[in-house]
């Protein structure tokens, strides 16, 4: 017969949600985690002073919380790291307060990170949501090169976004790598990665542990001050060779032969069209589900 673990035989996991404003979905980040019923957890949400509902939100699961506070703050990595600095866990990661978890994914993470022990870092398959939580995107099963992390080139215009909700990392990882993520404001977690790439390899986990809302008041939709923010990190030639790698994985999207309805990230609207000439002609319908 099996036995089930007591909480002090699961991996202590540190959560940090940092939030400003975010009272419109706040409740539902919350409620992702804390509704996993994970027996070893401890979550912490770091509040920018807001000016919404969000206070009181956070006080109806004060009770459940390691730490809270709502104060101003310099923005969301002072946030981050002001509350990992209350944190005691073996594995972290943060989510921001318009993500989710997926349901059982803290308990999956702790058997990776348990069984697993040469791992010390992860990342999910990609799964976006709408503003309203419905999903309507799951992305290829990810595939990454540390050497290619390590030199900045796993972002949207080369081989693809590491995906911040669904990654998570031991602490003594985080602790080899400086401890803090950097003053960036876009691409902060692009620089933790590529400090993680330098210490270790990254194990793709091939379904999604998150969801990533696509929030139009997000500063995620900040597309080019992000790219702005990172390019000075890059080197020269990247963008060449991310021109090359987009051109080579758009490839086959380009040539599907049968009729299709998919969600286009881009233009963030549902596409149809009826067949490969449409496709090459440009002839696409867009469709509007809001």
């Amino acid at each position: 017969m099996t036995q089930r673990r007591t909480s002090s035989q699961w991996p202590k996991i540190s959560l940090v949600t940092p939030s400003y404003n975010q009272g419109q979905f706040l409740e539902k980040t919350i409620r992702s985690i804390l509704d996993q019923g994970y027996p070893n957890l401890e979550y912490i949400i770091i509040d920018g002073g807001s000016q919404d509902d969000s206070k009181k939100i956070i006080k109806r699961y004060a009770s459940q919380l390691k730490y809270w506070v709502s104060e101003p703050d310099k923005g969301q990595a002072d946030a981050i790291n002001k509350g990992f600095a209350h944190t005691t866990g073996e594995i972290m990661g943060w989510l921001n307060s318009d993500d989710v978890l997926m349901p059982g994914s803290l308990h999956l993470i702790a058997k990776i990170f348990t069984g697993l022990s040469q791992v010390e870092w992860i990342s999910s398959t990609t799964q976006t949501l709408t503003k309203d939580g419905y999903i309507h995107h799951v992305g290829l099963r990810p595939v990454y090169l540390r050497i290619c992390i390590e030199h900045g080139l796993q972002h949207g215009r080369g081989l693809g976004f590491i995906m911040q909700e669904g990654t998570f990392w031991r602490r003594s990882l985080w602790e080899r790598t400086g401890a803090r993520v950097s003053d960036l404001y876009y691409g902060m977690d692009f620089d933790l990665w590529k400090r993680f790439a330098k210490e270790a390899f990254l194990l793709p986990v091939h379904t999604p542990l998150a969801g990533f809302r696509l929030n139009p008041n997000a500063k995620s939709r900040a597309v080019e001050k992000y790219y702005a923010e990172v390019g000075v990190h890059l080197p020269a030639w990247a963008g060449v060779f991310g021109k090359a790698i987009r051109l080579s994985l758009q490839l086959p999207r380009k040539l599907r032969l049968t009729r299709q309805f998919y969600y286009d990230l881009h233009t963030q609207k549902w596409q149809y069209y009826p067949d490969i000439f449409s496709r090459l002609s440009g002839k696409e319908h867009q469709i509007s589900l809001d």
